[in-house]
C-alpha cells in the first residue's frame, strides 16, 4: 500500500498531466479517497477540454433515510417496516436530519438523496417543513429527493393535487427529483413487482 503523502503525489501528477504507473495506478484504486479521485480527474478533464462544450462533472451526495415506515409494502423492498411494526420502524427527527446535513457538509457533500417512502401520516407539509429547514441551514445543498409515487402519495395525505404539491415542496427547497423507481414501468410489470 502506498503513503498517502506518496498517493497525492500520484494524483498532483495525473492531475497535472503527468504518466502514472498501472501500480500506481492499482494504489489510487485501492486506497486514495473517492473525492480526491474526482477533483484529480475534474482538473485533467478541465485541461483537456478547455473552451469546449464538453461538461463533465461529479457530486457527492449522501442518502438519508428519514423513515422505513411505508404503507406500500413492495414484495421487493426488505426495508420497509408496516406503521404498526413498531418493533422495527423507525423515524429520524428533525434534529437528526440536520446533523447527518452537517456531517455531508463538513466531508463536502453537495447533494442529499431524502428518502422514506410512503409514510402513512407524512403529507406535503411535512415535507415542506424538512426541506425548509435543511434549506436553512445548509442552502449549499442540493436536495435531490421523492419519485413520483411518493409525490403522489404526499399529494393523497395533504388532501392536494399533486401539481400543487410539487409547486410547494419546489418552493420549500427540493431542486430537483429522483424519479428512478418502479413507478416509471409500464402497468404490467410494475403491479408484478410492487
Amino acid at each position: 500500500m502506498t503513503e498517502k503523502a506518496d498517493l497525492q503525489t500520484v494524483l498532483d501528477r495525473a492531475a497535472a498531466g503527468g504518466r502514472i504507473t498501472p501500480e500506481e495506478a492499482l494504489d489510487l484504486y485501492r486506497d486514495a479517497p473517492l473525492h480526491a479521485l474526482g477533483a484529480a480527474a475534474d482538473a485533467v478533464r478541465r485541461r483537456r477540454y478547455a473552451g469546449t462544450e464538453h461538461i463533465a462533472t461529479y457530486i457527492i451526495e449522501r442518502n438519508i433515510n428519514y423513515t422505513n415506515v411505508c404503507v406500500t409494502a413492495c414484495r421487493f423492498c426488505a426495508f420497509y417496516a408496516a406503521p404498526k411494526d413498531t418493533a422495527r420502524g423507525w423515524t429520524r427527527d428533525l434534529d437528526d436530519i440536520l446533523r447527518r446535513c452537517a456531517e455531508t457538509v463538513e466531508l463536502g457533500g453537495t447533494q442529499i438523496m431524502f428518502q422514506g417512502g410512503h409514510h402513512p401520516d407524512y403529507g406535503v407539509e411535512y415535507y415542506e417543513r424538512h426541506f425548509a429547514a435543511i434549506k436553512k441551514e445548509f442552502p449549499q445543498l442540493v436536495i435531490h429527493s421523492l419519485g413520483a409515487s411518493e409525490v403522489e402519495h404526499m399529494a393523497r395525505i395533504s388532501e392536494v393535487g399533486v401539481e400543487e404539491a410539487i409547486t410547494r415542496i419546489h418552493a420549500a427547497g427540493l431542486d430537483s427529483f429522483a424519479g428512478a423507481g418502479a413507478e416509471l414501468l409500464p402497468a404490467r410489470p410494475r403491479k408484478a413487482i410492487a
